[in-house]
């Protein structure tokens, strides 16, 4: 099977693997729960249920030491089983039912055949039954969904089944912390949001997946959730069914948008997955706030009361997963919650409303915040993220104030101006400063799309206010507080250049930017098409000429093409870890000789050997010493085109090739991962190739080539552990 159908087939387990636990198996046991809600908001609630309790299953086990496949599975089974327990009558019957069916069938008072038939027919009848019913008048949904769906595969899949490598830096970190829950060490590497490491962890354990092919091919199916995510809340706010597509369709393949808006969805990190749950909390907040009356009584009014503790119940956990996975994501959850704050005045500052939203909120974030909390007074430092995280708020705040004060300054100098005249110029820079930001970061340096994305948010807030003097203030709030979030936003990733505090890295607001302009294009679309059709039936036709016009400025304007990023791994250097695994058999002893990457992706199976100290142990050669290596196998990965480990964007293809300018080349001296970079990777690359180069010649049976292509190539020797081989050779770039 070729690397690249094994991957196809790993993204299709892992997916059903994840969506089974996290939408299908709360769908089954609450569906009864969420009834009331709309099918999207159904979509949320599940999701955002079986997440949370997936990872506060794996933290309270890991926490007790007790985190293994069966107490995850057990943990997982439990409310099933109370179910059970509680409604026994019915499941026996139910089990009597089903046994009664098989002892017809053994005994032979009814044929396989017949059995098959009848269920055939049953399935016939309930797919003509209310699932034809429920088709006929969704069908144009069904098929744009699908096409949505289709867009995502096509636009990421191209990089999911062609890169096999780690597409981030940082996911040996990740690798690293994730294999340590093995031992039910968790925290490891220090305090830190560990949310994402939960589900990972989780889906590694419960269905024997090694952490390393999960990283590899889990960001498909976590851009798929972020996707869906925004497309549920899209749906449920608002009036016409077919624009939700319309922003959907033009943040997938419009190509206005700059790549870092969405090239850390490449990988499979905790930003990314946290976003997620930005939109659910949101939603759910919003749906509270739509509530005209949460005071208990009788009939309806208790009803109203009911589905509101619902839905702060979903607005808590979604807040908690916010900051369980990546505090950035709770940050942006907050600006939301400010912009619905602004939005929903009329309402949110009542006391019988804020009052229960404050609680809601804060009970998430002490859920989220209680396993850390609880290792931390454990005696497990921080980890370094949290703090390098507050010095940076610290400094940022600090010198955006000086360079406020210079702004300020240089105002002042201008003589002969008017108080209303200096207001203006300033006011006219600051603008300038939020549209430059906005053209660097978020489009491809154009400054007529950084104008249209800023005016499409006035235009959004300007609707807004049009439909709180219609009397609709409810769905008029919605468009104020997504207009007043994105306006916020957009002011913040200015902040360097405004003199405001620094929350986060400036790029990274481009992230959420991006994500909210599908919401912001949608809504105006939306709310035009509801301005000239109201609740009439010409508002879906309406919606669909949106969706129709979208398409064709995105058609005109140029369409986003699916990118094959170059990864952190080469494609041959995976392909022999998958085929290391599986080949070698328990109790075999064996060791890869690479750069750093390898070692966690093999923990508990194999040996590492970090190539740069064996390098250096060439070194001393003249010194008497030996190299060798007491393992079975040995295997050395080299790369004869190195990558380029610290690209920023990961976008520029390596060409320069090892040669004997770069074996000649002292090596570098630094530690850590420095001697992998830019380089440095060429130059231990070089080293590496020309040493393994002359052990052939020395020794041409035994140093086989294991796997090659023009970028990379593996060597292998096999030895006798009772006589190693000495593998330190002077291969003439020794010094």
């Amino acid at each position: 099977m070729s690397m690249t159908m094994l991957t196809v087939f790993q993204i299709i387990g892992v997916s059903a693997a994840y969506f089974g636990v996290t939408l299908a198996l709360p769908w089954i046991l609450l569906g009864g729960k969420f009834a009331q809600l709309r099918t999207a908001a159904r979509f949320m609630a599940c999701f955002v249920t079986g997440n949370f309790f997936c990872m506060n299953l794996v933290f309270l086990l890991q926490l007790l030491h007790i985190s293994n496949r069966f107490t995850l599975v057990a943990g997982t089974l439990a409310p099933f089983i109370a179910v059970a327990v509680r409604r026994r009558q019915a499941c026996l019957s139910a089990l009597e039912k089903g046994l009664r069916s098989l002892r017809v069938v053994s005994e032979g008072e009814m044929g396989v055949k017949t059995l098959m038939l009848r269920t055939g027919r049953r399935m016939r009848k309930m797919s003509s039954g209310w699932l034809g019913e429920w088709l006929s008048s969704r069908w144009p949904d069904v098929l744009l969904t699908l096409g949505i769906l289709g867009m995502l595969l096509y636009i990421y899949g191209v990089n999911a089944v062609n890169v096999y490598g780690y597409c981030s830096s940082d996911m040996v970190l990740h690798n690293y912390w994730i294999n340590y829950m093995d031992q039910n060490r968790i925290f490891v590497d220090g305090v830190y949001p560990f949310g994402f490491h939960c589900i990972i962890y989780y889906l590694h354990e419960v269905f024997s997946v090694p952490v390393y092919v999960l990283l590899r091919v889990f960001a498909l199916p976590q851009t798929l959730m972020i996707h869906m995510a925004l497309f549920a809340f899209l749906k449920l706010v608002c009036k016409s069914r077919y624009t939700p597509y319309v922003g959907l369709t033009a943040y997938i393949m419009w190509g206005i948008l700059y790549q870092y808006t969405y090239y850390r969805y490449y990988a499979p990190l905790p930003q990314e997955y946290g976003m997620m749950f930005v939109l659910p909390a949101v939603y759910f907040a919003i749906a509270f706030l739509q509530k005209k009356d949460i005071l208990s009584g009788d009939g309806k009014k208790k009803k109203t009361a009911k589905d509101a503790r619902l839905l702060l119940l979903l607005f808590a956990a979604s807040v908690s997963l916010t900051l369980t996975v990546h505090f950035y994501d709770t940050i942006m959850a907050g600006l939301l919650c400010g912009g619905i704050a602004v939005g929903f005045c009329f309402r949110c500052f009542r006391w019988r409303y804020l009052r229960r939203l404050v609680l809601a909120g804060v009970t998430g974030i002490l859920i989220a915040v209680l396993p850390m909390a609880a290792a931390y007074a454990m005696g497990t430092p921080l980890q370094g993220s949290l703090h390098w995280g507050m010095n940076m708020i610290s400094a940022g705040g600090e010198d955006k104030e000086d360079s406020g004060e210079n702004a300020q300054k240089e105002e002042n100098k201008s003589p002969g101006k008017t108080e209303a005249g200096v207001s203006w110029k300033s006011l006219g820079t600051k603008l300038d400063h939020v549209l430059g930001e906005m053209q660097y970061y978020v489009t491809n340096d154009s400054r007529a799309a950084a104008e249209f994305m800023l005016g499409s948010v006035g235009v959004l807030l300007a609707l807004g206010m049009l439909w709180y003097i219609l009397r609709r203030p409810d769905y008029g709030a919605v468009l104020v507080s997504v207009g007043v979030f994105m306006g916020i936003a957009s002011i913040l990733q200015a902040s360097a250049k405004l003199g405001l505090p620094q929350l986060m890295e400036v790029s990274r607001y481009s992230v959420y930017i991006g994500y909210g302009l599908p919401i912001v294009w949608s809504l105006c679309a939306d709310a035009a098409v509801y301005l000239l059709f109201r609740e009439r039936k010409g508002i879906h036709i309406g919606g669909l000429v949106m969706l129709g016009a979208a398409c064709a400025v995105v058609l005109l304007t140029g369409l986003r093409k699916p990118v094959c990023i170059s990864a952190y791994e080469s494609n041959g250097a995976v392909t022999c870890v998958t085929n290391i695994l599986r080949e070698n058999p328990k109790g075999a002893t064996w060791t890869i000789c690479s750069s750093n990457d390898e070692r966690q992706m093999i923990w508990g199976e194999g040996y590492h050997y970090e190539m740069i100290q064996f390098l250096r142990n060439l070194q001393k050669i003249g010194e008497g010493v030996s190299v060798t290596i007491p393992t079975d196998t040995v295997y050395f990965f080299i790369e004869k085109v190195p990558l380029l480990y610290l690209d920023y964007m990961n976008t520029i293809r390596p060409e320069k090739k090892v040669s004997l300018k770069g074996a000649a080349t002292e090596l570098p001296k630094s530690g850590g991962i420095l001697p992998y970079i830019e380089e440095e990777r060429w130059v231990t690359m070089s080293h590496m190739y020309y040493w393994a180069r002359a052990f052939q010649e020395l020794y041409p049976n035994e140093m086989e080539v294991y796997y090659e292509t023009d970028e990379f190539i593996c060597y292998r020797v096999r030895q006798n552990g009772y006589n190693l081989y000495d593998f330190a050779i002077d291969y003439g770039y020794n010094k």
